[in-house]
């Protein structure tokens, strides 16, 4: 199926639009003809606001990068603090495990190891977090160093191992933690290196060397303390007793290198005092004493009390020189927290000036394009209402004749100056009175049209209408085979005819004058379409459930399915089938769907079909190519119902027809008789059970014979059906024959996915489900005058009263709405479905 009008060629709608937008949008829109006027207002004080900023913030990321640098100097020197703390207790640790190594081991000398550990083991938490502070920021070298700061941490535990569990000398427990005590202090050297001030620099290498200093004293203590115990040196210990001296000298002397002059005053003033005179004394008297002897240590100083006075006395000097190690740490952090301050400081001031300095640019900037951009926004906006939504408004506001005859008046954009932006803005509401002007003339032409298209539409309906009336006598009274043919082919040419008419009164926008107050059956709905269609014999219904649609739908869902089952024969091979299918949708609605095996359509066809369905164009040139599609559309946006082409799974196409809930009525409808779909029987093979009227309660027939026009033996009047009242077509795949549809005992023909439509009935009570001939198959004249029957006296239809149709032939009922029930017309005369709408 493909919609028979559907223009293949010829100009689309919209071309002139597509190519004003791009001649209006020619170029890139970074080229700078496309730029807005703000825009170019902007640039002409950009470039020097971005190079304000952009020397602005280098400074100010300067300023930020140096207070980050001393934010880690700062906390370099943390962890440098927190090493001379840790330094000094793992130094009086060492100091005690030689002595009590010296010692044997004895345990009265334990007790105050372990006191000592615990001292140690307190500074270790601090030293710890500082160094996992430090980051990759810091550089690779602090990295090193906090790692290596951790490592000797971590191996704390296996040194004092091998202090108490071991039998390790003296001199290797003194290298042991000698080497852990030097690797933590090397740490102090990089407290600044990413600092760029000189004096920070010097500070922390005098740090450093005090440091190492007072390390070199502590080790001096030790080794006094193991001769102490022992009573002698061995010659490596005094040699290493010699090395710690000189290096006790080197150190103080790079301190007073690094130092300042208060710093180096600071250490004179601090490390002095008796125990500290006292101190050197003892060790230069058993450095003397041990090269003079060999080894052994002097009387004098082999006593049980010689070590408590070296350790004292020794102790008493390197305190000193803790406090002046405490001393300048604390000023490190004070200059580093100092000059930090000063470059956020610093960063922040520049931050302030250069927001002020851009707020007053861009305060001169607003002030200077006021006058200019508000216009130009007020015209733009303007503009862009007109164009968006007050002209397309009153465009749809003109579609209504009346409307454009009565005038509109159009407001102007809200710009009073007399400036170039004034002057345009007149122009522009000149152009859009005079678009409005050619939509109203547009308007009433097009009401002119549409009342042509009415004022034909009737004349020819009035005409076919005559026309279908003389061939409907000739039918009746022709007995030749061949001449009633004619008549029948004649017959559909001129119902044909009389759609294209309506679809004339559907262009114009014309609606249905009379309408059905009751709800008809969908059956009856989907014949009467059919009855509309050439090759009806080639659809196969399979129209599901107790279905009835509302009245004011009816006309035009049967205008709508027969130009749809028209299209779908038409681009069709005549050797295939058309299928009409419909059930309950569980949402509400119904859907029909109507399947072809023909030529189908590409994708973009489709796609542009469906939208045409769902958005029914203005009328305009193309609609006498696309009537079909535009009529259908018309109808289904009038009523709710949707409707869409897809490709079929076979090849062809399938159109959906869902109609709303609201379009259809459960209840009881006013076909002829109240048909409905009762039980089904057991056993009989899909038939539909039949409704409580009896043979008793029916007309005789004559002579059984029923009409070729769906309505049930000659001698039953409508509405009182001669058969069982009759059924719908089976719910299902339709494999089953079907009751009569208007009266009668027999069966009809089964409708199924090849059965044909049921136009007739057959003589007899016994007669099988079977297909009606072809045409080129009618039964001869003797056969045709035996089936004609009159109506009995009882009759309730007089001469002078609609008559049921009648065809001796066995064609669907060509006159309008012969297969719907009739309804009373507003002066109490039944009607069919379509009627003449209006004069000639």
């Amino acid at each position: 199926m493909q919609p028979s009008d559907e223009g293949r060629d010829g100009p689309r709608p919209g071309n002139v639009e597509v190519q004003s937008d791009r001649s209006t949008r020619s170029g890139s829109r970074l080229s700078l003809r496309n730029w807005r006027v703000p825009q170019r207002l902007i640039v002409l004080v950009l470039v020097p606001t971005v190079a304000a900023v952009v020397l602005a913030g280098v400074r100010i990321s300067s300023s930020l990068s140096e207070a980050e640098a001393y934010g880690r100097v700062e906390q370099m020197a943390e962890l440098g603090e927190g090493i001379t703390r840790f330094v000094q207790e793992f130094a009086a640790e060492r100091d005690m495990a030689v002595e009590y190594s010296a010692a044997g081991r004895a345990g009265a000398l334990l007790p105050e190891l372990q006191a000592q550990e615990r001292r140690t083991d307190a500074q270790v938490a601090a030293v710890r977090s500082a160094a996992n502070a430090i980051d990759g920021s810091y550089g690779s070298e602090a990295v090193r160093d906090a790692r290596a700061v951790l490592s000797r941490l971590d191996g704390i535990t296996a040194l004092r191992s091998l202090v108490v569990g071991t039998k390790v000398p003296a001199f290797i427990v003194l290298q042991k933690y000698t080497g852990a005590a030097n690797e933590l202090i090397a740490v102090l050297d990089g407290i600044s290196q990413n600092a760029a001030d000189d004096r920070l620099a010097e500070a922390s290498r005098a740090l450093g060397a005090l440091a190492r200093a007072k390390e070199a004293v502590s080790r001096e203590r030790a080794l006094l303390l193991v001769g102490a115990r022992s009573r002698q040196l061995a010659a490596d210990e005094l040699n290493e007793l010699r090395a710690a001296r000189a290096q006790e000298d080197s150190e103080l002397a790079a301190f007073r290198d690094s130092a300042t002059l208060e710093q180096v005053q600071l250490y004179e003033d601090t490390v002095v005092g008796t125990k500290i005179d006292q101190a050197r004394l003892l060790r230069q008297r058993v450095i003397s004493g041990v090269a003079t002897t060999g080894g052994p240590l002097s009387r004098t100083l082999g006593t049980a009390r010689s070590p408590k006075l070296l350790r004292d006395s020794m102790t008493s000097m390197i305190d000193k020189m803790r406090e002046v190690e405490t001393r300048l740490a604390s000023d490190i952090r004070a200059r580093s927290d100092d000059r930090g301050a000063a470059a956020r400081t610093s960063s922040i001031t520049d931050a302030v000036i250069i927001a002020a300095l851009l707020a007053i640019v861009l305060l001169i900037t607003v002030v200077m394009a006021r006058s200019l951009v508000r216009p130009l926004r007020r015209l733009q906006v303007g503009a862009l209402d007109v164009a968006s939504t007050r002209l397309p408004g009153l465009v749809d506001r003109l579609r209504d004749p009346e409307a454009a005859a009565g005038g509109i008046e159009v407001e102007p954009i809200d710009i009073d100056s007399t400036d170039e932006i004034g002057q345009v803005a007149r122009a522009f509401d000149e152009v859009h009175r005079e678009a409005v002007r050619l939509a109203a003339d547009e308007a009433v032409l097009r009401g002119n049209i549409n009342a042509m298209f009415v004022n034909l539409s009737r004349r020819s309906q009035s005409l076919i209408e005559r026309q279908l009336r003389l061939i409907e006598e000739l039918e009746q009274s022709e007995r030749d085979e061949e001449q009633l043919a004619s008549l029948f082919r004649l017959d559909h040419l001129a119902t044909r005819m009389r759609r294209n008419s309506e679809n004339l009164l559907v262009l114009g926008g014309q609606e249905q004058v009379r309408r059905w107050n009751k709800p008809v059956p969908l059956i009856d709905v989907v014949r009467a379409s059919l009855s509309e269609v050439e090759q009806y014999e080639r659809v196969a219904l399979r129209v599901q459930g107790d279905m009835a649609v509302t009245g004011p739908v009816v006309n035009d869902l049967v205008h709508l399915l027969a130009e749809l089952v028209e299209n779908a024969t038409v681009f069709s091979s005549e050797h295939t089938k058309v299928t009409v299918s419909g059930q309950m949708l569980s949402g509400g609605g119904c859907m029909l769907q109507i399947t072809d095996n023909g030529v189908g359509m590409s994708p973009e066809e489709l796609e542009q079909a469906n939208w045409r369905l769902a958005n029914p164009p203005v009328i305009d040139f193309s609609a006498a190519r696309r009537m079909g599609l535009f009529v259908v559309g018309r109808l289904a946006v009038r009523h709710g119902i949707r409707v869409e082409l897809r490709a079929a799974q076979g090849g062809g196409l399938t159109a959906f027809v869902v109609l709303p809930d609201a379009a259809i009525s459960a209840g009881e409808s006013g076909g002829i008789g109240a048909r409905g779909l009762g039980p089904r029987e057991s056993g009989s093979h899909g038939q539909l059970s039949p409704l409580t009227a009896t043979a008793a309660d029916r007309p005789a027939a004559a002579g059984g014979a029923f009409r070729q026009d769906g309505y049930g033996a000659a001698g039953s009047p409508m509405g009182a059906p001669s058969g069982g009242t009759g059924g719908h077509p089976m719910v299902g795949g339709g494999t089953g024959p079907l009751r009569s549809l208007r009266g009668g005992t027999d069966a009809q023909p089964i409708i199924g996915e090849t059965g044909p439509i049921p136009v007739g009935g057959f003589s007899g009570t016994d007669a099988q489900p079977a297909v009606p001939p072809p045409i080129e198959r009618r039964p001869p004249r003797d056969r045709l005058r035996a089936q004609e029957t009159r109506p009995p006296a009882d009759d309730p239809y007089q001469p002078g009263d609609r008559q049921p149709p009648r065809r001796p032939g066995e064609l669907p009922i060509r006159e309008p709405g012969a297969n719907l029930p009739d309804r009373p017309s507003d002066d109490g005369a039944p009607n069919g479905l379509f009627q003449p709408r209006g004069g000639l």
